[in-house]
């Protein structure tokens, strides 16, 4: 028997059958999304440390169903950002789907907004995450791939400014999750104000309309300034 993280035994060589490259049966691999959604949730809520016991009770399954899909934290943490890439992937193949190239910009950028102001641990993910992991690398690539096509549909239709390359929407990227996080439980939405200002700046020809978010009032901004001082 081996002691994994959450201090609970499990037996070695228990598999569903994704291990050795099998698909997962139907009701095992229903019960690896519960697994998932379950510990994106109590991420966002209380941090990494969870344990997988606590995942198991989240998700309404047998502690040993969790070991047996995530051998300890760092397989289950791995799980879920693949599982956040699956995500980004199917959003990007509906923004290349859109008849309008421009129209598939704006669709991604407003995702990828509206998950970091949802998902407070994605961040933290992120951080911690093997991102050569064999689970994740693929999917990385698969998913850069995808943002560059996006992106250069878009330059080619002469949507966007030139100048505007595929590699502009990671640091987009990064000015909308530091928005989001810094602001949404004071002002919820906020960030799309922003993403408005952001969207207009990388649009050709743009037709400068008024911006549909609101701006923080002098309170919100003391407010959050004070918020962001007591973090340690």
């Amino acid at each position: 028997m081996a002691t994994t993280a959450g201090g609970t035994a499990m037996a070695c060589g228990c598999t569903d059958g994704a291990e050795d490259g099998r698909p997962l049966r139907a009701d095992a691999e229903r019960n690896r999304l519960r697994i998932v959604a379950a510990a994106k949730e109590l991420f966002a809520e209380r941090g990494l440390e969870v344990s997988l016991d606590d995942v198991a009770a989240a998700a309404g399954v047998g502690v040993g169903t969790v070991y047996r899909r995530f051998a300890n934290r760092d397989e289950l943490i791995a799980g879920v950002f693949a599982q956040h890439l699956r995500d980004v992937s199917s959003q990007v193949s509906e923004a290349l789907d859109a008849p309008d190239p421009w129209t598939g910009v704006v669709h991604l950028m407003t995702w990828f907004g509206s998950v970091f102001a949802e998902d407070r641990g994605l961040g933290a993910i992120m951080m911690r995450v093997d991102h050569s992991h064999p689970d994740i690398e693929p999917l990385k690539k698969q998913l850069v791939a995808g943002v560059e096509s996006v992106f250069d549909r878009a330059v080619t239709a002469g949507a966007v400014r030139p100048g505007v390359v595929n590699t502009d929407f990671f640091g987009i990227s990064m000015m909308l999750s530091e928005i989001a996080r810094n602001t949404e439980a004071t002002v919820p939405g906020l960030w799309r104000r922003y993403l408005e200002i952001m969207l207009e700046g990388i649009r050709a020809d743009a037709d400068r309309g008024p911006l549909h978010t609101p701006p923080m009032t002098d309170d919100q901004v003391y407010e959050i300034q004070q918020a962001l001082g007591k973090r340690p």
